[in-house]
């Protein structure tokens, strides 16, 4: 059964959907760029630019607004990785595309932390209380799944070894996927999440049946533009 939070947001109309995802919105950005403490309802009212009586309307209180900003974002999460570029996402090729489109998305939101992420949110969310930590929890088994379920294809067709834990895969790539975009915002640079996503595919290359595909990649570099003269 689905949650009433998502029963509630199936019932609304397009018109209602729209003003409720621009408040989501909303408060994902204050609370990535001002954190939890400031992004109190009102401020959250104003920034989305709706009345007191729109925003009760569609959220009782604080908490089920947070909440909703964390299904948002990690439906983003799920759809990144549901794109037809990566197909099934159950072959290496798939997983060397999924390399480089997280590299473009990165490269399209900045490495300065200003534009609402899973990991950002969760940075500011994990220490708030119990049911948000549940939520965040939550999603990211959604995501563990996903990819559990991808590399679980890989052995059924003969890609990887059977004795391949595809839970234990799926928490590492996870795992590797997060810290590396967490020290991009760090160090404002795009390194450590093109050492961890090359790190989290090549440890999946450990497992495959054919010896040539377990030879590690390199980590792929932006190319520096040439100084022109004049």
């Amino acid at each position: 059964m689905a949650h009433p939070d998502v029963q509630d947001e199936q019932r609304l109309t397009a018109k209602g959907r729209a003003t409720r995802d621009r408040i989501v919105q909303a408060a994902a950005q204050l609370i990535v760029t001002q954190g939890l403490s400031a992004s109190n309802m009102e401020s959250v009212r104003q920034a989305a630019s709706v009345s007191g009586s729109q925003l009760a309307h569609y959220f009782a209180d604080k908490s089920a607004l947070i909440r909703a900003v964390i299904r948002r974002q990690i439906g983003v999460v799920v759809d990144f990785h549901r794109q037809p570029k990566l197909a099934d996402l159950d072959s290496f090729d798939d997983f060397e595309r999924w390399i480089d489109l997280n590299m473009r998305y990165l490269r399209h939101i900045g490495t300065s932390g200003g534009t609402p992420t899973y990991h950002a949110l969760t940075a500011q969310l994990a220490k708030s209380d119990d049911a948000t930590r549940a939520t965040l929890a939550a999603g990211y088994w959604q995501w563990i799944e996903l990819l559990e379920s991808a590399i679980q294809r890989m052995k059924d067709h003969g890609v990887l070894y059977v004795t391949a834990d595809s839970r234990r895969l799926a928490l590492t790539i996870v795992c590797a996927h997060q810290g590396g975009a967490t020290l991009a915002f760090t160090y404002r640079a795009e390194w450590p999440h093109a050492d961890a996503t090359r790190f989290a595919v090549n440890y999946l290359r450990m497992f495959a049946t054919d010896p040539a595909e377990r030879m590690p990649r390199p980590a792929r570099r932006p190319r520096r533009r040439r100084a022109t003269t004049t």
